[in-house]
């Protein structure tokens, strides 16, 4: 892979968000990257201080105000050392530092920096924002929500990344996946591409068996294809498997559930399936995935 090949690494100054900086270091081919964490600070003074600087009559005011912006300055360089050197200890030698001021707000000035030129954004779902009960923050929801130009990686809570299940439907978007996934992993990778045909007795529509029939045909085809693609960017071709889930009620639901059985701690989807729309940044079922599979990494291409 091109050594100038970019990703961009999320942090927040957070221990959740450093799951995001093992998560890359756990990945062995993405060491022949450049590796820019973007770090974007909170400008906001605490309302004490705000006091102060209300009050003419006090001259420490300023002093004091001044004294804090150094510490958090101090403790936010000290972070992002902290997070380069998880990175380089792990082989990624090409890191770079990136700390900003809050601009037009968080997840705006994060879009802008991301829609640059990398291969990836990594985060994780939740930082120093956590809200009990709410799988995504607001920042990661806003920047899943808007930005659709560029693959993002959700990092898990614990760093794994050598099996991988690659969700397919044979849209543009599932292929575009595909070659993403290829292009971004080595060759020492499980990968699984899985298709799910949603056709339960239960449900208000039912295939025909020659409906069946045709799409198991249409995708065996298409996995060819994909195989081909990956066993070029170097995957082994005993390391690739493929399956057709038949008789699901719910997509989303089959592709965690042979995630969980088959042991695969990442998953790969596109945005948008074969029933996507322009007028949405994500599909029902990768929509499903992110919210539910918070202890697997999730790719969305």
């Amino acid at each position: 892979m091109d050594r100038q090949s970019r990703l961009l690494v999320l942090l927040d100054g957070s221990e959740r968000a450093l799951d995001a900086v093992h998560y890359v270091a756990s990945v062995k081919n993405f060491s022949s990257m450049t590796v820019v964490v973007l770090f974007n600070v909170y400008a906001q003074i605490p309302n004490g201080y705000l006091d102060l600087e209300r009050q003419p009559e006090d001259p420490d005011g300023e002093t004091e105000i001044k004294s804090w912006q150094t510490i958090q300055e101090k403790r936010r360089m000290q972070y992002m050392q902290r997070a380069e050197s998880i990175l380089k200890r792990n082989g990624v030698e090409n890191v770079e530092i990136r700390i900003r001021k809050i601009i037009r707000g968080v997840a705006r000035d994060i879009l802008v920096e991301a829609r640059q030129d990398y291969m990836a954004t990594v985060m994780t779902r939740r930082g120093m924002g956590l809200l009990a009960g709410l799988p995504v923050g607001s920042v990661a929801g806003k920047l899943l929500q808007n930005l659709s130009s560029t693959p993002i990686i959700l990092a898990p809570e614990k760093a794994c990344s050598d099996q991988v299940l690659i969700a397919v439907d044979g849209s543009e978007d599932c292929m575009r996946a595909v070659s993403f996934a290829a292009a971004m992993l080595g060759k020492d990778h499980r990968i699984g591409l899985v298709h799910v045909i949603r056709n339960r007795g239960d449900s208000d529509f039912m295939m025909t068996s020659a409906d069946t029939r045709r799409i198991k045909t249409d995708m065996e085809t298409a996995f060819e294809k994909m195989k081909a693609q990956l066993v070029k960017n170097g995957l082994r071709p005993d390391d690739l498997s493929f399956k057709i889930i038949d008789g699901s009620s719910s997509r989303a639901g089959s592709i965690l559930q042979e995630a969980a059985e088959e042991k695969y701690d990442t998953i790969v989807l596109g945005r948008r399936g074969l029933s996507g729309t322009s007028d949405f940044s994500m599909g029902r079922v990768s929509s499903k995935i992110v919210q539910m599979a918070d202890h697997r990494a999730v790719w969305l291409v």
